[in-house]
């Protein structure tokens, strides 16, 4: 059977595995799967079970549509998660031995954040609560059907009503306006559902974490003219209420994760845009980096639209306390890696690679990881991965200027066990392009990452147009996964050239920080030596016909980049930024963020000095803006300045507003709008393409 093309409408056919979680035994393994619904133009998620062996893979849930957060009881046969299938967002504990379901709490509104008590008594979870009120709860005589209409009239009272704000970051993007809640701690009792509310700050609470032998509770919060971005300060309380501990001062930290006999806390710390892992006496004390040799950062950056949940990440030990494993970005790929508490040289063993992106890991304190992965031939699988003890490849630290010494990664593992079935009908039925990868030099004889994506019905021979893709952040990092708009261009005829310019994640600290302060300077050059090495490089790409598209930190780029040359036959900007001075002021993220990327330099005249707005006069490229309307990320308004000065000066150019989306569309949007995304910068370039 002959394979077809990529079509926007594979949106539909994806499915997407996340976050599995191993049992306290180790023999069983749950995960999230989400799909999208097409009648619905929605998503729905469900939590699967499978053995360790992967013999079985069986649907946990049915009813709802987002059933999410899986944790195991630590002494019981059950599980507890997050599903909005009854009173909105709430506690379900499943029994895995008489399948029987219960709704455990019917909080007003909602709870997230759940861990359970060692002794399975308790659960813990964030609850929203009126500014210095208590837990309100629904009647218990309350049906279904009511609750939602009561959920349905606040939310709809909110939207109306007039709102005010005393705090700098008062709005999130994907969320909008902050409400007057605020989420605190609350335990609830899993037999009886009752509740108690232990804490009453003036600011959200995030992450919390329970000591071994349940008498704690660390989390992170952040102070007012914080905005959460880089973490916060960790305390800790007692599991039964009480006076709150300052654990870790700075307001750089998160994801605390105590270690098995309770003494430590690990965390992460954010730091000159990289994140770093800590160690801290659990009752507080000095804090010593054990990663400090480690360039690159903790986390997962690779971009892509196939990732539609991102289920949080944080420090995970090994039984006997010695080590700490982490999800690392390097290079292009996500790696776990191994961190041991007593080594002073902080470089990392890599226990877990290849070219893939890990986007989440379960590790069961010994040898046996269960990771969620993407390859550049595959949306996203689940597998077992057992670790020979003390087997990896040290991390060693590579310079900007050095070649890369590993053109293809090893897995590290030979024993992998599939467990789910996850894209296997759909990438049966369709053709997939795996990209070519190169290196090239650029300014300061610096190193760059670049990728090459034949077209999908390429012959030899021929010449293909060129799309030039410029990823967010700045940030992240294109890698090592499946790219569906990637795929799509393909399909459509096009090579795809995408490049990891200085200022990506994953190719050391000083790359990163690089861009931070240039914005628009040695960075574009990155691109544009990039792009002009692999016309060079590759015979089958038509120099003549290169169109160039950007998100985000792709979206200032390609607005910088048309008011700075005239290479491209057509330009499509997304997401975009044009003017730094009102992104101060507008974006969910400004001003800290802004602070962080100008080196504290954001007077009017230095933001507007690296500004496409202050050099709209030399736009002559056919241009596309296409903003999100619901986007507070980069604010619309971004789009229409630059729309307005170039129609007003009778520039060629087009708006397309996508309603009802934010920044994030690209991932999580409406089924239909992303579509409609996709196909608006198709119909764009290829309309524009020279004869």
């Amino acid at each position: 059977m002959s394979l077809r093309l990529t079509i926007p409408e594979d949106i539909y056919r994806f499915e997407w595995p996340s976050n599995p979680v191993i049992s306290p035994d180790g023999k069983h393994v749950i995960y999230e799967k989400t799909k999208a619904r097409q009648n619905e133009n929605d998503y729905e998620s469900h939590l699967f079970l499978s053995n360790i062996e992967g013999k079985t893979d069986e649907q946990l849930t049915t009813n709802g549509t987002s059933n999410t957060y899986p944790i195991w009881s630590p002494k019981e046969n059950s599980i507890a998660y997050l599903s909005n299938c009854s009173y909105g967002s709430q506690i379900w504990v499943l029994s895995l031995d008489s399948r029987q379901e219960t709704c455990l709490t019917k909080f007003k509104h909602g709870i997230s954040s759940i861990v359970w008590s060692p002794n399975s008594d308790l659960i813990y979870g964030l609850v929203p609560v009126a500014q210095d009120g208590e837990v309100e709860v629904f009647d218990e005589n309350i049906s279904e059907a009511e609750a939602s209409d009561e959920i349905n009239g606040r939310k709809k009272l909110w939207l109306e009503g007039s709102k005010h704000f005393n705090k700098l970051y008062y709005k999130n993007d994907g969320i909008g306006l902050q409400t007057q809640f605020i989420r605190q701690l609350v335990s609830i009792n899993v037999k009886t559902g009752e509740f108690k509310q232990l804490t009453n700050r003036q600011n959200h609470l995030s992450n919390p974490a329970i000591s071994p032998n349940g008498k704690y509770i660390s989390f992170t919060s952040f102070n007012d003219g914080e905005s959460g971005l880089y973490g916060g300060r960790i305390y800790s309380i007692p599991t039964h209420g009480g006076e709150e501990k300052l654990v870790y001062p700075e307001a750089n930290a998160h994801s605390p994760s105590y270690s098995p006999d309770g003494k430590w806390i690990a965390f992460f710390s954010y730091r000159h845009n990289q994140i770093q892992l800590f160690l801290i006496p659990a009752d507080g004390g000095d804090a010593r980096c054990l990663s400090k040799q480690y360039h690159d950062t903790l986390n997962d950056m690779i971009f892509t639209d196939m990732r539609f949940l991102k289920s949080p990440l944080k420090p995970e030990w090994s039984q006997n306390g010695k080590y700490v494993f982490c999800l690392g970005t390097r290079e292009g790929r996500n790696e776990i890696v191994r961190f041991a508490v007593e080594d002073s040289d902080g470089r990392g063993l890599i226990v877990v690679g290849g070219d893939r992106t890990i986007f989440h890991f379960s590790y069961n304190g010994d040898q046996t990881f269960v990771v969620a992965y993407s390859s550049v031939k595959h949306p996203g699988k689940i597998a077992v991965v057992n670790v020979e003890k003390d087997t990896g490849n040290h991390y060693k630290k590579r310079e900007p200027s050095e070649e890369f010494s590993i053109p293809e990664a090893p897995s590290l593992s030979t024993n992998e066990v599939r467990l789910d079935h996850c894209n296997d009908a759909l990438l049966s039925e369709v053709k997939v392009v795996k990209p070519a990868v190169f290196s090239y030099l650029s300014e300061d004889d610096w190193q760059i990452q670049g990728f090459v994506l034949k077209p999908a019905n390429f012959e030899e021979g021929k010449k293909y147009p060129v799309l030039l893709d410029i990823h967010g952040g700045p940030h992240s990092s294109f890698g090592y996964t499946y790219f569906h708009q990637m795929q799509l261009f393909s399909a459509k005829g096009f090579a795809v050239v995408y490049l990891n310019p200085r200022g990506t994640s994953g190719f050391g600290t000083d790359f990163t920080n690089a861009v931070c302060g240039d914005y628009g300077g040695k960075d574009m050059n990155d691109l544009l030596n990039g792009l002009n090495e692999a016309l060079r490089r590759f015979d089958f790409l038509d120099k003549n016909k290169v169109a160039v598209n950007g998100i985000s930190y792709g979206g200032f780029m390609v607005n910088w980049l048309v008011t700075n040359t005239d290479q491209f036959f057509a330009a499509v900007s997304e997401g975009c930024i044009s003017n730094w001075v009102s992104m101060y002021g507008t974006s969910d993220i400004a001003p800290e963020f802004l602070e962080v990327e100008f080196f504290g330099k954001t007077d009017v005249e230095s933001l507007w000095k690296r500004s496409p707005l202050a050099y709209v006069e030399n736009v002559n490229t056919p241009l596309l803006l296409l903003h999100n309307e619901s986007d507070l990320r980069c604010p619309i308004e971004q789009a229409e300045q630059f729309y307005s000065q170039i129609k007003r000066r009778g520039g060629e150019v087009q708006f397309t507003r996508i309603p009802n989306s934010s920044h994030a569309l690209l991932q999580t949007g409406k089924p239909t709008l992303r579509i409609e995304r996709l196909e608006a910068i198709l119909d764009f370039v290829t309309s524009h393409l020279p004869e």
